[in-house]
């Protein structure tokens, strides 16, 4: 696989129709892969922190943010398209209503949890929702959830434990699930499920759903200083290329 690197972190180059029609290949041919959708939060949590580097460093990662296309068109790297985890997880749901794929859904409030399974189901008939399990759990429970998962033997795992949660989680017993697609999608359940909406639109044509995000949950204002963080570093980056370039 193709990738470019932005702050050590290795990027799919794939636009999104090809990291679906990618992904889909990957699972008819049972390949175990883990989707990491990064976006400069994820970027920068991984600057400092030599395990989840890692992490990525094995996983196929997509360019979920505006930030990250901004950012290769600073460096002049060939990442074109985002690939939101919301867009993912409904692309990757139409290939398992074509081809009988079986699901499980893992995390998120109890509420949210069944919400979302009762209306992927309904959305898509075709696929088999074959289990589901909500994020509140001891930690020493995770690997009695992995053996359960794996029970069931599902095509498709959607991990939705909040990151860098959800990264570790899969990373962590990725062998014991032996599942073709595993994908952390964060905040995705909640926006199935109806109890989050998405931006409008014009907000998302306009690349500011962070924006909008901010200010319907101004909670979320700590996780987004990341992003001038990361804008820095990135123009820090720039200028360092500029400067190693022959005059």
């Amino acid at each position: 696989m193709h990738t470019a690197r932005i702050l050590n972190v290795p990027f799919s180059t794939k636009s999104f129709h090809e990291t679906v029609s990618d992904l889909a290949e990957r699972v008819m041919s049972g390949e175990g892969t883990h989707v990491v959708t990064a976006n400069p939060e994820i970027v920068m949590l991984a600057q400092n922190n030599q395990r989840f580097q890692s992490i990525l460093d094995q996983a196929y990662v997509v360019p979920d943010g505006i930030g990250i296309v901004y950012a290769a068109k600073w460096l002049r790297l060939p990442i074109k398209d985002r690939v939101t985890g919301i867009e993912l997880v409904e692309a990757m749901m139409e290939r398992a209503d074509q081809h009988g794929w079986k699901v499980y859904l893992f995390g998120a409030s109890p509420e949210v949890n069944q919400l979302a399974a009762e209306k992927l189901a309904n959305r898509y008939p075709g696929a088999a929702i074959v289990g589901r399990r909500d994020g509140f759990f001891r930690q020493e429970e995770s690997a009695e959830i992995a053996q359960n998962i794996a029970k069931h033997k599902p095509d498709l795992l959607l991990v939705a434990l909040g990151a860098p949660k959800q990264e570790e989680w899969i990373a962590a017993y990725r062998d014991l699930l032996q599942v073709p697609l595993m994908i952390g999608v964060g905040g995705s359940l909640d926006v199935i499920a109806g109890k989050v909406k998405r931006a409008p639109v014009l907000w998302q044509r306009l690349h500011l759903e962070w924006l909008y995000r901010l200010m319907k949950q101004p909670s979320r204002w700590k996780r987004q200083l990341a992003i001038p963080r990361f804008v820095w570093k990135v123009l820090r980056e720039k200028r360092g290329q500029r400067l190693q370039s022959p005059s």
